[in-house]
């Protein structure tokens, strides 16, 4: 059970979210802009398949982080955990995708030797470490929001 002046479990949930949502968008942008190549840049395989690769796999993030956080004082671990978990939905997810646009068992062979092996999943698991890091570590704080001394109650 969380305390009466923390922010609600939802909204926690929500905010790490579309942390993720964020970080996971960047970074695939800028990690696209370094290494000057496509995301996924297997012939055969439509956009489509990494969007809804994507979309799945900050669902399961949601989820995923929901149970750890609405615990008083969750682990740090947790955040590993559901970085794990959101990383590997993805990974399914873009297979079944992929099968789904090309099908062909080799293209979707491709597909995830190119994410696995390359910077894709890194910059997804990295993504989801951070925010939901983020997330526990707003739930483990004691911050509260400034007042006067006359605000007291005491």
């Amino acid at each position: 059970m969380t305390a009466p002046d923390k922010l609600p479990t939802p909204l926690l949930v929500a905010f790490a979210t579309i942390g993720y949502l964020a970080l996971l968008v960047a970074g695939l942008g800028v990690a696209s802009a370094v290494v000057d190549d496509d995301i996924i840049s297997t012939p055969g395989v439509s956009l489509v398949a990494a969007y809804l690769a994507a979309g799945v796999a900050i669902a399961a993030f949601a989820l995923l982080l929901a149970g750890p956080v609405s615990r008083e004082r969750p682990s740090y671990w947790a955040a590993a955990s559901t970085a794990l978990g959101s990383a590997g939905i993805y990974t399914i997810a873009l297979a079944i995708a992929a099968f789904v646009s090309s099908g062909d068992l080799s293209t979707t062979g491709s597909v995830l030797r190119e994410v696995l092996l390359g910077w894709v999943v890194p910059v997804v698991l990295g993504s989801a470490l951070v925010a939901a890091w983020a997330g526990i570590a707003l739930r483990r704080t004691a911050a509260r929001p400034p007042r006067w001394p006359w605000e007291d109650d005491e």
